[in-house]
């Protein structure tokens, strides 16, 4: 009966996701062309706050769940790191395959370089500011400010990259409408999947195959409870790439991950020390070199091709594979 309530979770939670990220895209570059804001400038804003609700819930939620049983919270960085190598490879590559990513030159200059410093400030403050691998309260705050300084940042940009005269767009109190169900949908839907996938897999790793239940959290938290998060921005960059609002994809995928590592980390720090396995310091490493990659594929021609889309396919698929061979303990 467990089963079938949580695969019920999973389908909702899809069902959820898919109309829920369709209605942001609309509501967004409704937005956008009505104040004549880039749509680039939405997708790394509004967007990304939207996508990224289900990692800072379920991020959130576990280090309010560590605290009440003095823990710290092991999941939620393991959360937020799987859920950004699924952004810059899952996500990013499947949009690519859908439709070439245009890379504006701006990108290059602003939002690339600093989720690239982003990525490396995260495993700064895990490896050298304390003895402990943990991230405290005061190097939560510390992102949080800076993740204040992005934002100031961003909405003080140029407004040099308008939306088409052909975007599609609803009328403002429609846009509103479905702004908000949107964002209920992906949050609920993120939720439910996020739910339903991580209590099936704990039951499955631990009573089947024995694994210490650390290791299956950890596993979990980098795997199932990441990509159950990073649904919405998978859903919502097809959604954008298939209306030819490639913008918005892009921005979706930059933005949440930014979001992730400054805001998401800085608010589940402040509330407990988030606990950081030897193992994941590994894969921070694995967020930056997967970084540099896509800078890579976005300054060749400045676009993001179907093959490039799919080789950053194709690591993603590695790193499943290599987090669970080594969650058994191969090597």
């Amino acid at each position: 009966m467990d089963v079938l309530f949580h695969l019920a979770a999973l389908i909702a939670g899809f069902i959820f996701l898919i109309k829920g990220a369709d209605f942001f895209v609309v509501s967004a570059s409704s937005i956008a062309k009505k104040f004549n804001v880039p749509t680039l400038i939405i997708g790394l804003t509004l967007v990304a706050f939207g996508t990224s609700l289900p990692e800072l819930a379920v991020s959130f939620a576990a280090s309010i769940s560590a605290k009440q049983q003095g823990m710290t919270a092991d999941i939620a960085i393991g959360n937020i790191i799987g859920s950004n190598i699924a952004n810059m490879t899952l996500i990013l590559g499947f949009t690519a395959l859908m439709a070439p990513v245009i890379v504006r030159k701006n990108m290059f200059k602003k939002e690339f370089p600093i989720l690239l410093l982003s990525s490396i400030l995260i495993l700064v403050v895990a490896l050298f500011f304390q003895q402990s691998l943990a991230i405290v309260w005061w190097e939560s705050l510390l992102l949080l400010a800076l993740f204040g300084l992005y934002m100031f940042y961003v909405l003080k940009s140029p407004k040099d990259q308008l939306a088409p005269e052909d975007l599609h767009v609803v009328d403002m109190k429609k846009a509103m409408m479905l702004l908000l169900i949107g964002l209920i949908g992906v949050t609920l839907g993120g939720s439910a999947v996020t739910w339903g996938a991580e209590n099936l897999a704990l039951n499955f790793l631990v009573n089947s195959f024995h694994m210490d239940a650390t290791k299956a959290t950890t596993l979990v938290g980098l795997s199932i409870v990441a990509l159950g998060t990073s649904l919405p921005e998978l859903v919502t960059s097809m959604m954008a790439a298939k209306k030819g609002e490639n913008e918005i994809a892009l921005g979706n995928v930059v933005g949440s991950n930014i979001f992730n590592t400054l805001l998401v980390v800085g608010l589940s720090g402040s509330v407990v020390s988030l606990g950081i396995e030897q193992a994941v310091i590994l894969d921070m490493g694995i967020v930056i070199a997967i970084t540099v990659i896509v800078l890579i594929f976005s300054w060749t021609k400045h676009v993001i091709t179907r093959f490039e889309g799919l080789i950053l396919g194709l690591i993603y698929v590695a790193y499943i594979i290599f987090i669970i061979i080594r969650s058994l303990g191969i090597f």
